[in-house]
């Protein structure tokens, strides 16, 4: 892991989308990597998260919801990217890029976004440039 940075004051310019899901809690995740995490209240109970710049520049979000792992039977947190980043490099590639960027290992990984998921970011951002547009934030 080298350039990694912690972040704690960032916000997608476009919806976030969830591209994987590790299968340990984001406490171990951030207490091997060095960072911390954020502990919030969320509407369904405690949430914790991290924001993370890569050594690319990219912004990736570890988001974990207590409820998730409650009653869906989660086992860590989600990863997720800003939609523009999806729809420009698709899946596997932000996958690996975060896996790389922190040292982790595929193993960790126990939910893969399909590949279908940077059609729904294209389409996102085509639906999305007219009204950003219109509110002078392109």
């Amino acid at each position: 892991m080298t350039n990694v940075v912690q972040v704690y004051d960032y916000r997608f310019s476009n919806p976030e989308y969830e591209i994987m899901r590790f299968r340990v809690r984001i406490s171990e995740i951030a207490k091997s990597l060095g960072f911390e995490v954020e502990s919030w209240d969320d509407q369904l109970g405690p949430a914790q998260g991290m924001c993370l710049r890569l050594p690319t520049g990219r912004v990736v979000v570890f988001l974990e919801l207590q409820h998730s792992i409650t009653y869906h039977g989660e086992k860590g947190p989600y990863v997720q990217v800003d939609a523009a980043l999806l729809a420009e490099f698709g899946v596997e590639p932000l996958i690996d890029e975060v896996l790389t960027g922190l040292g982790l290992s595929d193993q960790l990984v126990d939910w893969r976004a399909t590949s279908e998921q940077k059609q729904h970011a294209i389409d996102a951002m085509k639906w999305a440039a007219p009204h950003k547009k219109g509110k002078g934030m392109t």
